[in-house]
């Protein structure tokens, strides 16, 4: 079912039983209304016979002479009769006469009904009303007067076709009416949801002829304020955040293809010399320890691109823990201690500073750190790598050389991968523009960032700065 089908039946749905509830409430209590009017009128019309009829302790005496009634005229409605017994109508009001059939009826009723005083009793199309009037000790009928009696039935009578002709219209209108509105309102409803829901449309429309990520294309956005606009808002977010990733895919895609193919390009050159002619063992040895280099180079630039690629789809910590820096570090330095620069290397390290982190990652991001600062620097300089409390919730692992140093223009495109500075092409220093990517990607995964300062001949520090768990003042500790 369309949402703009679901929408209206709901809608309707809902009204329909506002509708039936209103009119419902409405039709009983107008009923109620109308036979508490109808009745009222009948129980007046009680009192005032009966008001006129004198009771005393040895006779009822009606004497209509004496009272001027103008109840039951032939204007009026209500109809009263005054029986002793259903053969002797004692009295009735002018217009019973009108119907021969209502004379004989009200009388005949009037002797059967014997109700309670002021019950109401509905036979066919008659609500009767009835009082009995009797005296305590009535005169035997020798010694009563014509006017005097031992007992009188009062009853009184309207006709209910008229109350019930008015309640089957309030019936048809209380019906017919919500009928009327329910329908227009299906009818405007469905008008109304389909333009509200118009964008919807739209955007799906424009959403399926969207093919690939194709620059610029994106959902309309019809009314900035509602919640319709705030969706289409976000998905074109997404859609941004999608293009600017698989661009960003293309090119490093793109630049991979490109490094590795200057690696494969020398091999194959240098396998195609060692065949032309035959080649002493000394030569074939050069050859081969070149081969060996290249193979070498290949190798680390196809673990970094495979790094670089989980890094990107993956941000969990693969061996978390809680660490002390300053015990860790004591730990890694060892690693150093070996390599032909390790006079070169010293390590300030802040002492009790805990966080929680992945140590091989970590280590992995100061290896490339020391690489690069080596790499770039003369022997001989000194490389720190120090640590300090940047606050409460921050910790930073310092790797400063004093090395050529990097142009301020180029600085913000040294994380980027394989990005070179003019000056390490010129130098000639090996290297793919991998490494710094690598530890960009370790500083995002380790809930921190790495930050570059560098002065061209004066050298660069780099700034890994991690959230930690406690940290306090720094205490040095110097170690070659």
């Amino acid at each position: 079912m369309r949402l703009v089908n679901r929408i209206s039946l709901f809608f309707l749905a809902a009204l329909a039983i506002c509708l039936i509830g209103y009119s419902a409430s409405m039709y009983f209590l107008i009923r109620h209304h109308m036979y508490q009017e109808f009745d009222d009128r009948m129980h007046n019309a009680l009192h005032v016979v009966t008001a006129a009829i004198e009771v005393e302790s040895d006779s009822v005496k009606w004497q209509p002479t004496e009272h001027a009634l103008h109840l039951g005229d032939d204007a009026d409605d209500v109809r009263w009769l005054i029986i002793e017994e259903p053969d002797h109508v004692v009295d009735a009001s002018d217009n019973l006469n009108l119907s021969p059939d209502d004379h004989r009826d009200l009388a005949s009723f009037g002797s059967k009904l014997r109700t309670a005083h002021d019950a109401f009793s509905e036979i066919e199309h008659w609500r009767i009303m009835q009082e009995h009037l009797t005296a305590p000790a009535p005169k035997s009928a020798q010694e009563r007067d014509p006017d005097e009696f031992p007992h009188l039935i009062v009853t009184v009578a309207r006709d209910t076709r008229g109350l019930h002709a008015d309640l089957w219209q309030l019936a048809a209108l209380a019906c017919g009416l919500p009928t009327v509105l329910w329908i227009l309102a299906a009818i405007v409803g469905r008008a109304y949801c389909r333009r509200a829901l118009r964008p919807v449309t739209e955007m799906a429309s424009q959403a399926h002829s969207i093919t690939g990520f194709q620059a610029g294309t994106r959902l309309p956005v019809s009314r900035p304020s509602d919640e319709l606009a705030s969706l289409a808002t976000a998905f074109n977010s997404l859609l941004d955040r999608l293009q600017e990733s698989y661009q960003r895919q293309q090119r490093f895609t793109s630049d991979a293809a490109h490094q590795l193919r200057t690696p494969l390009t020398v091999l194959l050159g240098q396998i195609d010399v060692a065949m032309r002619r035959p080649r002493s063992e000394e030569e074939y040895r050069e050859l081969l320890q070149t081969l060996r280099d290249q193979t070498d180079e290949l190798r680390q630039m196809v673990g970094a691109l495979l790094f670089i690629a989980r890094a990107e789809g993956d941000d969990t910590l693969p061996d978390q823990e809680t660490i002390t820096l300053s015990k860790w570090l004591q730990r890694y330095r060892r690693k150093w201690e070996s390599h032909p620069r390790s006079a070169d290397i010293r390590f300030d390290i802040a002492d009790d500073a805990s966080l929680t982190t992945s140590s091989s990652l970590l280590s992995q991001a100061i290896d490339n750190l020391l690489q690069n600062a080596v790499k770039y620097s003369s022997p001989g300089s000194p490389i720190l790598v120090s640590t300090f409390a940047a606050s409460e919730e921050k910790i930073e692992i310092v790797v400063a050389d004093s090395g050529a140093g990097i142009a301020p223009e180029e600085l913000p495109a040294i994380f980027d991968p394989f990005f070179r500075s003019a000056a390490a092409r010129r130098s000639g220093t090996v290297g793919c523009g991998l490494g710094l990517t690598i530890v960009s990607r370790i500083a995002n995964v380790l809930g921190g960032k790495v930050v570059c300062e560098s002065r061209v001949g004066k050298g660069s520090r780099f700034v890994l700065r991690l959230p930690c768990e406690s940290t306090f003042p720094s205490a040095t500790l110097a170690a070659r």
